[in-house]
């Protein structure tokens, strides 16, 4: 199962959102995977209490499925797979999705009958939020459970690919859950598979403590023998691919109260984001237009929209983007119109919120007067001080 190694064949989607925000490959590929991470969990965060933790955790779930099932095809399409045809080979796909997370995922057994793979390090903690402490374990205790679901999934496909065998799954640590376990053990086995056999041992080894001061996925990186090039692409489109997996579960779901759970999930970052642009843009009290303006950029570019403030004195500002990469990966995954309709609306509301945190919504006002997501040729954004 030799495969060439080649970039990524969505690298010039991240290019060309790369250059319109002024950003490297490094660099863009680091705040994606904070992103992706950030959003998942606020994703959750944001469902359990407007849901429910059952639903909650049933719908977040699903999004989990649901990229499970995206990389699974890219795994076949990588190998050149037409079938899965054992469990061997169904291990190799697992491998390399968890890989692509990206995750450092060593393969310590491969059987006919058994596969165990341990899980050195994940994105996923090592890039998610650094919240209230007891928010984030309420958080990664879930996350085991939802190791199933992803595997689940990928079982199902491997199924549908030719894998004849049923395949059991089992979890007996995972690093989310268990702070102390040096890896997360995957284990699959065929229903021939002996249980009682002891598994690999488990190396003790924090990579964490390895990584030290060094930028965490360039260093997972050099140790998969892999690139930003391939690397970076996949985190940049999950980003926008989990957004609209959110709004699919709300929408399909939870239709009547989908948009006001895709709202508030927005409105978790203006507070967030609008704190730290005053500190890096040196302004202590936004009184201007032109200050309001490079708020509402210093936002937008958290969103990976590379906006341009075209005009701007201290009375009106008017700022400028040519691309939405919401809209673009959202026509990749062939949203329905609704999702557009969704992020329109949710573009208002955020730019509401960054006002109302810039404590500038009693002096001004920030309209969308064109929108990608309208089906306009630009998004643009006029800025009114009363």
């Amino acid at each position: 199962m030799a495969t060439k190694k080649t970039a990524s064949p969505f690298l010039p989607f991240m290019e060309k959102h790369a250059k319109a925000l002024k950003m490297n490959l490094k660099d863009l590929t680091v705040e994606a995977l904070r992103s992706l991470f950030g959003h998942v969990y606020y994703i959750w965060r944001t469902f359990k209490p407007a849901l429910g933790e059952e639903d909650g955790l049933k719908y977040y779930g699903n999004v989990w499925a649901a990229l499970a099932h995206m990389s699974f095809q890219g795994a076949m399409q990588k190998f050149g797979l037409k079938e899965v045809k054992d469990l061997p080979t169904f291990g190799r796909i697992v491998e390399d999705c968890f890989i692509g997370v990206p995750a450092l995922y060593v393969t310590r057994r491969s059987t006919k009958n058994e596969h165990v793979g341990h899980v050195l390090w994940c994105a996923n903690p090592a890039y998610g939020p650094a919240d209230n402490t007891y928010k984030r374990h309420d958080y990664y205790r879930q996350e085991v459970y939802l190791t199933y679901v992803y595997l689940w999934a990928l079982i199902e496909d491997a199924k549908k690919a030719g894998l004849k065998e049923d395949i059991l799954v089992e979890l007996p640590s995972g690093r989310c859950r268990d702070g102390a376990a040096c890896a997360c053990q995957i284990v699959l086995r065929t229903r021939d598979a002996d249980p009682a056999r002891p598994l690999p041992e488990v190396e003790n080894r924090f990579v964490d403590l390895e990584i030290g001061d060094q930028e965490p996925v360039i260093y997972i990186l050099k140790k998969q023998k892999r690139t930003l090039e391939e690397q970076g692409p996949s985190s940049f489109l999950g980003f926008f691919a989990v957004d609209f997996l959110a709004w699919q579960q709300l929408n399909t779901f939870v239709k009547g109260k989908a948009l006001d759970i895709y709202l508030k999930l927005w409105q978790t970052f203006p507070p967030l984001w609008v704190k730290n642009a005053k500190i890096d843009l040196e302004i202590g009290k936004a009184k201007t237009a032109r200050d309001i303006a490079e708020i509402i950029r210093y936002c937008q570019k958290k969103k990976y929209i590379g906006y341009t403030i075209t005009a701007a004195d201290a009375k009106s500002a008017t700022l400028v983007a040519a691309m939405d990469p919401f809209v673009e990966v959202g026509a990749m995954l062939q949203a329905p119109a609704g999702y557009n309709q969704a992020l329109a609306k949710m573009d208002q509301d955020f730019v509401n919120n960054v006002l109302k945190e810039a404590k500038a919504d009693k002096i001004a006002t920030a309209t969308f007067t064109s929108q990608i997501a309208k089906g306009a040729k630009n998004s643009e954004i006029t800025i009114k001080v009363k």
